[in-house]
């Protein structure tokens, strides 16, 4: 058994661990949160210790690696509190808010030579391994695009999602809870774009929607996330010859190649977030201070990514959100 302390008991945090616990390879062993009755209940529901002081938290022996599944706005100084004591830690996507302070903990990640791995659950799917055969075996023949959609209108189906993404202090939006999706996928297909072009829907300091072009020599990627619409969760691998249609990218787990308009091949497969949990706890019990499938690189390079989407639409989130 794995075992994981938890920082961040919301409903994401619930999910996750009710999975990974399902799966008899990991368990919570504590939980951290700055209210001490959320702490105490989060943990209940596990056997769990919990914990309203940091420093008693993070001395907990029992403790593995850090699960961090608190707003965005707070990754950060999470990440350097496990970094700073030795703790490995997972955190949630999008891994910061701006590439400048995922930079500052990688470099201090690798200073102190601890694990440090973004949560990007869908890039450790077993199921993608199908996808980069197809690809691999020149099925579509060489990949020129990818359009990908991920768009919920969340105020729609609260409680699940919580006010926080709805306000610019906790560096909520279209962008980092759903568009680093389509954003990541791309870049795992087809790495840095030569330009990257968007178009947001902003309104009281949060990005709502996002229209995303991502220019490669092959040609264009059209990505779209937005807090409002609801559309279909397709993405859609363009390759010289063919394409592979995905309809959930971002869980993937069945898929149809089509190859001169026609379907060919469709596949089934798994996704889940155990996967991510038990690749990281491999990692790590192997020495590793960063992911074997989500690198720092990739992690540095969506986050450049994003800024620039961000640049482009002069959205800033409050500087003590944004600052190391």
């Amino acid at each position: 058994m794995f075992r994981w302390g938890v920082i961040g008991t919301g409903n994401i945090a619930k999910t996750v661990c009710d999975a990974i616990v399902k799966s008899g390879r990991h368990e919570v062993v504590a939980a951290y949160s700055r209210t001490a009755a959320r702490a105490a209940k989060f943990a209940k529901r596990y056997g769990a210790k919990s914990y309203t002081d940091k420093e008693d938290f993070f001395a907990d022996k029992n403790i593995d690696a850090v699960y961090i599944a608190t707003p965005h706005s707070a990754h950060y100084l999470y990440l350097i509190d496990c970094i700073n004591h030795g703790v490995p830690a997972l955190c949630e996507k999008s891994f910061t808010v701006n590439a400048e302070q995922a930079k500052a903990v990688f470099d201090l990640a690798r200073e102190k030579k601890v694990f440090v791995c973004e949560a990007m659950w869908t890039r450790f799917a077993p199921f993608l391994d199908e996808i980069k055969k197809w690809i691999a075996d020149g099925r579509i023949g060489n990949i020129k695009s990818f359009d990908g959609k991920f768009c919920m209108p969340l105020k729609l189906i609260k409680p699940f999602v919580p006010e926080r993404v709805y306000r610019a202090e906790y560096a909520g939006g279209s962008l980092l809870d759903l568009g680093v999706y389509p954003v990541s996928f791309t870049h795992m297909l087809l790495g840095v774009p030569d330009k990257t072009v968007c178009d947001m829907v902003v309104q009281d300091g949060i990005d709502y929607a996002d229209s995303i072009r991502l220019y490669y020599p092959s040609g264009v990627s059209n990505l779209y996330s937005s807090l409002t619409d609801l559309t279909s969760f397709t993405g859609t691998v363009y390759g010289e010859k063919g394409k592979i249609v995905i309809p959930n990218f971002t869980r993937p787990k069945k898929a149809y190649l089509y190859v001169d308009g026609k379907k060919v091949e469709s596949k089934k497969g798994k996704c889940g977030y155990v996967y991510e949990f038990d690749k990281c706890a491999e990692d790590i019990r192997a020495g590793r201070i960063e992911s074997s499938v989500m690198t720092s690189k990739d992690t540095l390079e969506v986050m450049e990514i994003m800024d620039e989407c961000r640049r482009q639409n002069a959205l800033e989130y409050p500087d003590k959100v944004e600052r190391l």
